[in-house]
């Protein structure tokens, strides 16, 4: 169980670049300005990490029985949304 959530974890993490955001004709593109703030390069990783393992952790033997190509699934969409939310919720204050 322990490597899963190691490998959740670090699927997490690359999760949290989704929606990839391509640069426009007129230049812009990437974070927008306010997602996190600019003394924590690393929250939105951190916490699409965190939200990967609990993912994870509370489905257990399901995504266990699904192999590695499920654990990479629900550990990418996991952190994505965990990230976001966050994000989201930030945005509210």
């Amino acid at each position: 169980m322990v490597p899963n959530l190691i490998l959740a974890a670090i699927i997490g993490w690359c999760g949290t670049g989704w929606p990839i955001r391509f640069p426009r004709v007129g230049g812009g593109g990437g974070v927008e300005p306010g997602d996190w703030p600019t003394g924590c390069p690393m929250c939105g990783q951190f916490i699409g990490a965190v939200s990967a393992v609990i993912l994870v952790a509370a489905l257990g033997s399901s995504v266990e029985s699904s192999g590695l190509a499920g654990l990479a699934i629900v550990s990418f969409f996991g952190g994505s949304f965990g990230s976001s939310l966050v994000t989201g919720m930030r945005s509210l204050r």
